[in-house]
């Protein structure tokens, strides 16, 4: 099915673009060029909805490609997908730092490639409505803050991340507080079974979650290049643009930036005991009832074995009488036989009663239980 939207393709290999032509044409329309340079010049007279560039081009390469598409006023917002036959995390951080969204590593699976770019055809969407609600009015606001200083805004987030209840507003609330220092931060955080990867590019992007992935293993607190990474439990923060000119502030930075993750990191401890807490009390919500039900069951069925084992003891007892007359019992063995059928019965009427207090403490229990949950 056609996507509708317009894929410009850049690649000098002219068999990958009959590849590209066979698979994309019948879900985009399709552009192909052989250089960047005609590439850009067909931008300006029509924009495209997505960009597949090959890193390695002629002349300008895809990298110097996209940081230009990116410059631009007109295509900053295009996503970006790039093709190479590198696929170390060098090559992944030269095309993230382009500004990239995605990444495909030839040789390519063409099925994957067609996934990845319908992908890419819900992030226009996601991120045009994300430009739509906040533009850019949201950034200059937040900088005012830095006013505040430094220790303020992670004073500020501490105190803000009391009000988080997941996730994703404990990760919005972490790169709020890196834009009040003037910063670029990607974020990932991980409750659980699930896993959240969020920056100002948006959220979930590919190239930037397989980042996110290699670097959380690389220790607590490394700085490489203009990037400084902190790791701390659940929590991945990764500063992109560290001011290295200035050494008093990076170091200032370094600091900041893991109170922020360690507080970030504890904060989700919570919200996992809470969540927790909460399935718990959900799973006493929901067994309540049947709780009540069975034990009205049990009574109910109490009730009427009581009825019927005493109308058993009543009837035997009369039976048992009738008997004597039959049987030629002398007046001491109907006495001996009368008390015998007298001690029996009375110990079925202690089990009766035994029965009964093993479900008047199951009502306390439900009870009991019923006062947790309204705690």
């Amino acid at each position: 099915m056609s996507t509708g939207l317009r894929l410009f393709v850049v690649d000098d290999d002219p068999v990958l673009t009959e590849i590209f032509m066979a698979t994309l044409e019948d879900d985009f329309q399709l552009e192909t060029f052989a250089s960047a340079e005609a590439c850009l010049a067909r931008v300006a007279e029509q924009k495209p909805d997505i960009f597949l560039l090959d890193v390695s081009l002629p002349g300008i390469d895809g990298c110097q490609l996209c940081r230009q598409l990116k410059d631009d006023w007109d295509t900053q917002d295009i996503p970006v997908l790039f093709v190479s036959g590198s696929d170390d995390i060098e090559a992944r951080l030269l095309c993230y730092d382009a500004g990239g969204e995605d990444f495909i590593s030839k040789p390519f699976d063409p099925n994957e490639l067609l996934r990845k770019l319908r992908i890419a055809a819900q992030l226009i969407n996601s991120r045009r409505q994300l430009h739509e609600q906040a533009g850019y009015a949201q950034r200059t606001a937040m900088s005012a803050m830095v006013s505040m200083g430094e220790l303020g805004v992670v004073l500020q987030f501490l105190s803000k991340s009391f009000a988080c209840e997941s996730a994703g507003e404990l990760a919005e609330a972490l790169l709020e507080s890196m834009r009040q220092y003037d910063l670029q931060a990607a974020v990932q955080v991980r409750l659980g079974e699930d896993m959240l990867s969020l920056s100002e590019n948006g959220r979930d992007l590919p190239l930037e979650t397989s980042v996110l992935n290699h670097v959380s293993h690389a220790g607590r607190i490394f700085q490489f290049k203009s990037r400084c990474v902190f790791n701390y439990g659940r929590v991945t923060l990764m500063v992109n643009n560290m001011p290295l000119d200035d050494a008093d502030r990076c170091g200032r930075i370094r600091d900041n930036g893991a109170l922020l993750a360690e507080g970030a990191d504890a904060r989700l401890k919570a919200i996992e005991v809470e969540l927790s807490a909460q399935r718990r009390r959900s799973g006493i919500e929901a067994a309540l009832p049947r709780v009540h039900a069975t034990l009205d069951a049990v009574q109910g069925n109490y009730r009427r074995n009581c009825y019927e084992l005493t109308q058993v003891m009543v009837e035997f007892q009369e039976a048992l009488m009738k008997s004597y007359v039959h049987l030629g019992l002398t007046e001491g063995q109907e006495e001996q036989m009368t008390a015998m059928a007298g001690e029996f019965m009375q110990r079925m009427v202690g089990t009766q009663d035994e029965s009964l207090h093993i479900v008047g403490q199951l009502e306390e229990l439900a009870h009991s239980l019923e006062g947790l949950v309204k705690a």
